[in-house]
């Protein structure tokens, strides 16, 4: 009914992964509002908890909408307030479908060959002489190992694309009609705001995961060793990846609210100053 609710864990993590990383209201603990709720999952428990969450959206609307984290926070506190909702007024349930055994052996044969992809992540087909002993160490240093050329590579899609938005949004600024046609140009500055939001969702994604599959092998070798130094390397390249991307993003940004300043008190214009966070 509230399986989709955070504990308090749950919402530390998902705050921290905005880049907040500390409380942002007095006025509210959503951390111990989560522990709170999921002591006694009711649903007036959830509504009471609904409006913590209503008060916490508005002190991050009206004090903290120009804050780098505003954007993802305020998804993930729109994700729980849905959640909530569906837990509240859940929809009206339909008949359980009856299982055949035809499905059944469908769905036993999903989990063999589940289970055999499992047990290839322990193949070391490449003879990596830095690959773990431990088990477990050595499956997601292989799956690290694996998915890292993948990940670069779109990393670096990304900063290609970057690259590419920038020189739209210079074009944008030197447009000889910039100034007879406003309202042109904020429709432009708006659909090029909303491709580095796109952007930025996705590059974040890649590296964010890569980077806690990577924590992984070091959590399991718990000290130096060759894999780990390994994985440092390759983390550290994507590190680089997305600083590059960083540098065009805000390039952009900055880019972007030159061209707005310089259309004067138009009311969008200036809203749209305020989304750009630069």
């Amino acid at each position: 009914m509230f399986d989709d609710v955070f504990d308090d864990k749950q919402w530390k993590t998902a705050r921290d992964k905005t880049g907040l990383k500390d409380g942002l209201t007095e006025k509210v603990s959503m951390g111990d509002e989560f522990k709170r709720f999921q002591k006694n999952k009711t649903v007036e428990g959830a509504k009471f908890l609904l409006q913590k969450v209503e008060l916490y959206e508005k002190q991050l609307k009206d004090k903290h909408s120009k804050d780098k984290y505003y954007n993802a926070l305020l998804k993930v506190i729109q994700d729980q307030k849905a959640a909530l909702d569906r837990g509240i007024n859940p929809p009206a349930t339909t008949p359980q479908k009856v299982v055949t055994d035809k499905e059944m052996d469908d769905i036993a044969n999903e989990a063999v060959e589940m289970q055999k992809e499992y047990l290839r992540g322990f193949d070391n087909t490449n003879n990596d002489p830095n690959c773990p002993i431990d088990p477990e160490a050595k499956r997601i240093y292989l799956k690290v190992t694996k998915d890292f050329p993948t990940v670069e590579t779109k990393l670096k899609g990304e900063r290609v694309a970057v690259t590419e938005i920038l020189q739209k949004c210079k074009a944008l600024g030197t447009n000889p009609n910039l100034q007879a046609k406003p309202e042109v140009a904020i429709t432009v500055a708006q659909k090029i705001l909303e491709t580095l939001a796109k952007s930025e969702a996705v590059y974040s994604d890649l590296h964010t995961d890569f980077v806690s599959d990577a924590a992984g092998v070091r959590k399991r070798e718990g000290r130096e060793t060759n894999a780990t130094k390994e994985v440092d390397k390759l983390v550290a390249r994507l590190d680089q990846e997305m600083a590059q991307i960083a540098d065009g993003n805000h390039a952009c940004r900055q880019s972007l609210k030159t061209t707005l300043q310089s259309l004067g008190n138009n009311p969008k214009a200036q809203e749209m100053v305020g989304q750009l966070h630069v």
